[in-house]
């Protein structure tokens, strides 16, 4: 489990904020509050540290290293805490009460930023020197500190975090995209619930109206808020701004006759394309009015970039596990018991094999299965990459290293790996010079960044793949010999699919569930086919299977079983199957739907087109009329058939007698 540990001066705020993240995440992370004095006391092994301030973090900036990731809160007035506020007279002297200076000047400041800005505040804090001696204190949560000869206390509660922590608080754990739905749900369901409460309100206070207007002001989205006639009654600065228009213009008015193109997704003001989105306001189940949402596209796709980005940086993970390697023949279970073996070890590994074969496969499940988890699996495949852009790929770049460096240079892969495991694909392709380079970083473990002189030391294990018999390779002097052996410390092989014809049916199954969802692989295919299949030598192996399974899972018709006619022709030409039911002549085999009609024709003499499609219809098989009609064309060609004109009807002929005895 996700771990967080919060950090602030006081419990009460780190309780607060505690409270605040269990009520939207439902306790899916485990979380401690600390204060500035326990927190160097604990060991602090967490997966994201929160600063409740500035101030906070400053004081602790003992504990932060480049490990430590952190983020500092941004804190925002709970909008149902400040009623009370309102109801003070106008000019009246207030204390406003925190735990240091720095937080009291920026509550005030949300206050006012809020509209409240109708009475006077003074500032108190632990340590201050002097204070004005007033009658009404306010505090966010900490009532513990106001001076005891004040009575009247105004408590607004600890401030709770806005939306743009909680958004930076996924993106550093790695989970925008698991509860970016919360929390645009928690986002949009204050904002209703404070538009709700207010619009009702400002029916009645112009003041509150402007509060409310003041909220919204402070929200990076355009919000136009109306009642059900679709009549303005409050819009905040930015909605103006996109909309190009003035507050005269829309208040009061019916949005769609002064903006008729709102009514669109997408609108298009100066050149500026705005997503348009509508909410319905509900109290108590009775519709109130409406909440209208704008979003400029382009602000929608700067986050939609970051999270790419973050993704970019999750391609650096190795997804796969030995649950991932499917099969149950010998030589694959003695393979996956050598690999996990072979894992606890911090050896180099050469994994040979035919293309297709799994080989990455099995080198992300080594990873994940040693010591070296948590960290970085990096691949970079030596056929893929041109050979002058492949030694700056592997082992990074100085600035203006080269005509067309990157400003202030790059990071290899050999460096990204730090901590982990490098991937070397297809290394049988990699130049003699590059294989040279490649000796010394496995022999020093060091690598020099191209225009450096600087060697900077790694931590990584090697992975190294081939398709090509890297002894041969050798003989040839295609290939180093020293670097043979560098490599070949830990030699695997992955076994192609002809090896293991006993794991076909199982392998088609996993594909097939995985692409359709279908668990019955007899329901799917014939057991003919299921017998090509397995009789077919798959040269192109694993890699080779899914494309089959993903092809024929595209043309399948519903109701009907994929038989051997539906199989690429590729496989019928090349399959060694002497004993299976099919006319390789012209390929002209019956599939399931031809035999069907040729057995109702055989048991219903002079049965018609029109009889036929309505049988189907009853045994939900979907065939129609139409095809009925192509079905009857075929069968009659191939004299199966023949079809009479009037009351004979189709009559089965000797040729379609035979196919209907076999079954």
């Amino acid at each position: 489990m996700i771990k967080i540990s919060i950090i602030s001066m006081s419990e009460d705020t780190g309780l607060s904020i505690k409270n605040q993240l269990e009520a939207i995440f439902d306790k899916e992370f485990y979380i401690e509050c600390l204060n500035i004095i326990n927190c160097k006391e604990k060991n602090l092994d967490c997966d994201l540290m929160i600063f409740s301030s500035e101030e906070v973090k400053d004081i602790c900036n003992n504990i932060i290293n480049d490990n430590l990731n952190y983020i500092v809160s941004k804190r925002v007035i709970k909008h149902e805490c400040i009623d009370k506020i309102l109801n003070i007279p106008r000019g009246t002297d207030v204390l406003l009460v925190n735990d240091t200076k720095s937080s009291c000047e920026e509550v005030i400041r949300q206050l006012k930023s809020q509209g409240l800005k109708h009475i006077n505040y003074h500032q108190y804090y632990p340590g201050i020197k002097s204070y004005e001696s007033l009658d009404v204190a306010i505090t966010p949560g900490e009532s513990h500190l106001v001076p005891g000869e004040i009575s009247n206390i105004i408590d607004i509660k600890s401030r709770h975090l806005d939306v743009s922590t909680l958004i930076e608080m996924l993106i550093k754990l790695n989970c925008m995209d698991k509860y970016r739905s919360i929390i645009s749900s928690y986002f949009y369901r204050d904002i209703i619930n404070v538009s709700t409460k207010y619009i009702k309100k400002s029916q009645e206070s112009t003041r509150l109206k402007d509060l409310l207007t003041n909220l919204l002001d402070n929200q990076k989205n355009g919000i136009i808020y109306t009642n059900i006639k679709n009549k303005v009654i409050v819009l905040n600065e930015e909605s103006l701004r996109l909309l190009e228009i003035s507050r005269e213009d829309v208040l009061t008015k019916d949005i769609y006759e002064v903006l008729p193109t709102l009514k669109d997704d997408i609108i298009n003001i100066n050149n500026k394309k705005i997503l348009v989105s509508k909410e319905k306001i509900q109290d108590n189940n009775i519709y109130t009015g409406n909440m209208i949402i704008l979003n400029e596209v382009k602000h929608i796709h700067k986050i939609d970039e970051e999270l790419r980005r973050k993704e970019k940086i999750k391609e650096n993970q190795a997804k796969y596990t030995f649950e991932d390697m499917v099969g149950s023949c010998n030589s694959i279970v003695k393979n996956v018991k050598l690999a996990k073996k072979v894992a606890k070890t911090n050896s180099t590994i050469l994994i040979q094999g035919e293309t297709g074969t799994g080989k990455e496969v099995l080198a992300q499940a080594i990873h994940n299965e040693s010591e070296r988890k948590d960290y970085p699996f990096v691949a970079i495949n030596f056929a893929a990459i041109p050979e002058n852009l492949i030694e700056s790929e592997l082992f990074g770049y100085e600035d203006g290293a080269f005509t067309g460096a990157r400003k202030g240079g790059k990071e290899g892969l050999f460096k990204k790996a730090h901590k982990g495991t490098i991937f070397l694909d297809e290394i049988g392709d990699a130049s003699l010079y590059l294989q040279s380079r490649l000796l010394r970083v496995l022999q020093e473990r060091e690598i020099t960044p191209v225009g450096s002189t600087e060697n900077i030391p790694i931590d990584i294990r090697v992975i190294a793949a081939t398709n090509k018999e890297l002894l041969q390779e050798v003989k040839l002097k295609n290939f180093r010999e020293d670097l043979y052996y560098r490599l070949n410390v830990m030699p695997m092989y992955s076994i192609p699919l002809r090896e293991r014809k006993t794991d076909i049916k199982l392998l088609l199954q996993y594909y097939l569930f995985k692409i359709t969802e279908v668990k019955d692989i007899e329901e799917f295919f014939t057991k003919e086919a299921i017998e090509m299949l397995i009789s077919y030598n798959w040269p192109g192996n694993i890699r080779e299977l899914v494309n089959v399974v993903e092809y024929v899972s595209t043309i399948k018709e519903n109701g009907i079983k994929i038989d051997s006619t539906y199989l690429p022709k590729y496989i019928i030409e090349n399959c060694d199957s002497s004993n299976l039911l099919i006319e390789k002549e012209n390929y002209k085999s019956l599939n399931e739907s031809e035999i069907w009609v040729l057995k109702k024709i055989h048991k219903y003499e002079g049965i018609g087109r029109r009889t036929l499609s309505l049988l189907a219809k009853e045994e939900d098989i979907h065939l129609t009329e139409g095809k009925i009609r192509i079905i009857l064309a075929k069968l009659k060609e191939e004299g199966y058939i023949e079809i009479y004109k009037g009351l004979k009807g189709t009559k089965i002929l000797e040729k379609g007698l035979k196919i209907v005895e076999k079954g």
